[in-house]
């Protein structure tokens, strides 16, 4: 497969935005759509708003970290679902007063029905991956690290440096690309992890409208179709563009755009070795047709 690696210039966008913003123009609504949705997420948990909270995840939703819980011990992971950020939020477990949030967004990239946003605050650091369900934007992916409060010994991989990492990570988003699209299973398990997930965007046409509705894959369920060689690419349908979006604290965020879609990748250094965690997948051909009545 040959490869194309784009240099992020998403720094510049964020900070034309900014400029933008104080010079008292109008932000884009989708960008403003979007970070109203991360927002609803971080200070509906730090307001102990689930009402605000709930509105902006997915029923589905993913959320995970990695965390060191001794020095003898690597990185471990820890989940949480709808309910385990509902329920705390409706008792005051995330409470935090709105000076002391240090809350910080930036939209990483758009594209359609797809959205990838970055949350920075005092307690946490967030990786969104978001979608459009019914006119409304859902988080269904987040991986996440300890937030900007975190001495710097608490980091979950110190003395991480991203340009000195980012060439790993585009191999590693380029193995599991290539990986799927051109039957390489040992490419593709080099860089998955047992808690892997993968969601494709579908959507189905119904007499009533266009439903969107997500296919959710683990680890088994994401390699064992690619030993079997099934749903692989056209040889001229496997070439990738790879962008790092955005990384930090050991983490990164990435987007391989090919003739079959874009996969939008958030990845996790453990033990100097990138593995995909989240994927997001959207097809470039993801609408299913109505089957027709039964006669």
């Amino acid at each position: 497969m040959k490869m194309r690696l784009v240099a992020p210039a998403f720094a510049l966008v964020l900070a034309a935005v900014f400029a933008l913003a104080q010079a008292g123009h109008t932000p884009d609504p989708r960008d403003q759509a979007v970070i109203n949705t991360a927002l609803d997420y971080s200070d509906g948990a730090y307001s102990s708003d689930a009402g605000r909270m709930e509105r902006a995840l997915h029923p589905d939703l993913t959320k995970l970290i990695f965390m060191r819980r001794s020095p003898a011990m690597g990185l471990a992971a820890r989940y949480s679902t709808f309910s385990d950020l509902i329920e705390p939020a409706r008792t005051k477990g995330f409470f935090l007063d709105p000076d002391k949030r240090k809350t910080e967004t930036a939209v990483l990239e758009i594209k359609d029905d797809v959205a990838c946003v970055k949350v920075k605050t005092a307690m946490w650091c967030d990786y969104l991956q978001m979608i459009k369900v019914n006119g409304q934007w859902k988080i269904i992916n987040v991986l996440w690290t300890l937030g900007l409060d975190t001495p710097p010994q608490g980091k979950v991989v110190p003395g991480f440096d991203a340009e000195k990492e980012r060439p790993a990570a585009q191999a590693a988003t380029l193995d599991y690309t290539e990986g799927q699209l051109s039957g390489d299973a040992a490419g593709l398990e080099k860089v998955l992890h047992p808690e892997t997930n993968q969601v494709t965007l579908m959507s189905m046409v119904t007499a009533e409208a266009k439903v969107a509705f997500v296919m959710r894959s683990r680890y088994s369920g994401i390699l064992e179709p690619v030993k079997a060689k099934l749903g692989l690419a056209p040889e001229n349908a496997r070439k990738a563009e790879v962008r790092i979006l955005d990384m930090m604290d050991g983490m990164a965020f990435a987007a391989a755009q090919t003739a079959m879609g874009t996969a939008y990748l958030q990845l996790q250094l453990l033990d100097g070795q990138w593995k995909v965690i989240n994927a997001l997948v959207r097809p470039s051909n993801n609408t299913i047709p109505q089957a027709p009545p039964a006669k």
